[in-house]
């Protein structure tokens, strides 16, 4: 695979990054990882939480500071003079010191540095989710498209054959094989079929724009889901998945480092009852000069240097400390209850997908049939009503339970897609790799 650079490419796929750098031409439709691909680069939210992401980072940097030297310097200039004859108190001084202090042992600094790790844990999850996130919006949003494309292809196709169908009850009224009743119903199927092709055009409109704040550029073509595609198959052992989503969802995992974070927040708060030892080290030189020697010869340059170390025992606070102790402890038990809370319902979460992902299977399988049922019924009334067996509200209403059954096969085939998505990201399992799987199902045309 070419070598390829990506600002963030620490957060995209290997097997995306290449497929990245080349552009979406204009002439070919578009599939679910190509609309990813776009969606990385441009989404707000992904980016404002690499960023916040990137921040959290520092964290842990920040809280090890406490624990290494700390190292200052200090320089100083003054020039005293006095009203003593002959400049007999006038001197220049300079001085400069170097200061260490480095912390032995302090019991909030260790607490601080360790939450810290469980603060930068919790937002690596975030960040987590936030992919999972995109590929879930990107797959809404691509099918919500692709739905809106069928409902406007069918529509069409309703208003093309109501039409049809009210310009031959014309001319039968017109030579007295069908009533005045037949041509007025049909006109009204007409009318209805029309309004409804508007507000599916409409609908596709409103699809394409939410698409498009994704992506940052319009995507006119996509490819489709075929009407006969195999889906892949999967265990859908309820108990496996229910284990799997209160053990892997990120966020019980969030909550999780939330409530280590917040067990350390104890033991910072109880660093109030703890000692604490620091060793300093100094050195300093002061120089004087532009002094009357004939009156004062006490002004001496030196170096000094110094070596110590403090310890220091806080023995009372106004019982504040065991205040701060008993909050924090609340706190825990808060973030505990929250953990608590995020498990059940990743393990609900689970169940429902499962059993959508179950039901989902046999309706795509029941509406593929209804599909064919209507179809032939449709064939068999437009030959019945030609030959005056069937009514026109018949063939009208055969027609319109046709293109129901076939709009619902869509829909339930793209809601079927989003269940198993959102089935890996209840456990957080979901990956940029589980759309290819998905993308290869895909066709230029249905």
């Amino acid at each position: 695979m070419k070598n390829c650079s990506f600002p963030w490419r620490k957060f995209v796929p290997a097997t995306l990054l290449c497929a990245m750098a080349v552009p979406v031409q204009a002439a070919q439709s578009a599939g679910l990882l190509d609309v990813y691909q776009m969606a990385v680069l441009h989404d707000a939210t992904l980016a404002q939480q690499r960023a916040t992401y990137q921040a959290n980072k520092q964290v842990v940097t920040t809280a090890r500071a406490a624990l290494l030297p700390q190292i200052q310097a200090d320089g100083s200039y003054s020039r005293n003079e006095t009203d003593l004859p002959a400049g007999a108190g006038d001197v220049d001084v300079r001085s400069l010191s170097l200061t260490l202090n480095q912390s032995l042992y302090n019991h909030a600094s260790w607490a601080r540095y360790a939450q810290s790790k469980y603060t930068l844990e919790q937002a690596e999850f975030v960040i987590k989710a936030s992919e999972q996130d995109l590929i879930v919006r990107v797959s809404d949003a691509y099918f919500k498209v692709l739905l809106a494309q069928e409902d406007v292809k069918l529509s069409k196709a309703q208003e093309e054959a109501d039409k049809t169908q009210w310009e031959r009850a014309k001319a039968s009224a017109e030579v007295g094989l069908a009533s005045r009743t037949d041509v007025l119903q049909a006109k009204s199927s007409y009318d209805l079929s029309k309004s409804n092709r508007i507000s599916a055009e409409n609908a596709l409109d409103v699809a394409y724009e939410e698409l498009m704040k994704l992506t940052g550029k319009p995507v006119e073509h996509l490819k489709v889901l075929a009407l006969q595609v195999s889906l892949p198959s999967e265990s859908l052992d309820i108990a496996t998945w229910e284990n799997k989503a209160q053990r892997d969802n990120l966020t019980v995992k969030q909550f999780e480092a939330q409530a280590e974070g917040a067990a350390e927040e104890i033991e910072v708060q109880k660093s109030g009852h703890w000692f604490s030892a620091g060793l300093q080290a100094s050195m300093s030189n002061n120089e004087y000069s532009n002094f009357n020697t004939n009156f004062n010869n006490s002004y001496t340059d030196r170096t000094s240097t110094s070596i110590g170390v403090s310890v220091t025992l806080p023995l009372y606070s106004g019982g504040a400390t065991s205040s701060q102790v008993t909050q924090a402890r609340y706190l825990y038990q808060s973030s505990f209850e929250g953990l608590r809370d995020s498990r059940e319902q990743a393990r609900l979460n689970a169940r429902i997908q499962v059993r959508s992902v179950e039901r989902g299977t046999s309706l795509v399988a029941a509406l593929r049939e209804a599909v064919k049922s209507n179809k032939a019924f449709l064939e068999a009334a437009e030959e019945g009503y030609k030959v005056g067996l069937k009514s026109l509200l018949e063939v009208l209403t055969a027609r319109s339970n046709y293109y129901s059954a076939r709009r619902n096969l869509v829909e339930a085939l793209h809601t079927q897609v989003l269940n198993r998505l959102n089935l890996e990201a209840t456990v957080g399992d979901l990956q940029a790799d589980d759309l290819a799987v998905y993308d290869a199902l895909l066709t230029e045309t249905n």
